[in-house]
């Protein structure tokens, strides 16, 4: 996610350089305000600074992002309905009437 380095820029010294037909242009602008505007020789006055290579310093943070989640809770209810048959006697009467003949004998019989 993110880089250590913050500069890419080589610190190396190489101590056998060679300028031979090479041509180099510098441009070195030392002033010092003190002495009326004369750059003194070497030995004493202001120089320009050296810079030096860069220190990183790493500062670690721990942020905590609270996440509310939803958890939808349902209560299901269930019936169960139960049809207990119980059986009683109901009592009814009923009549019936059965007719029948006899015969004494026929009109003959009576001469």
């Amino acid at each position: 996610m993110f880089r250590n380095c913050c500069y890419d820029r080589q610190n190396e010294v190489n101590n056998t350089f060679n300028a031979e037909n090479m041509d180099v242009d510098m441009n070195i602008d030392m002033q010092n305000t003190q002495m009326g505007g004369m750059v003194p020789p070497m030995g004493g006055g202001m120089q320009n600074p050296i810079i030096e290579p860069m220190q990183e310093r790493v500062v670690n943070r721990t942020i905590v992002h609270e996440v509310p989640h939803v958890c939808p809770m349902r209560t299901k209810i269930v019936n169960h309905h139960i049809f207990k048959h119980t059986y009683q006697p109901s009592y009814s009467c009923c009549e019936e009437n059965v007719c029948s003949e006899v015969q004494c004998g026929s009109c003959c019989n009576f001469r």
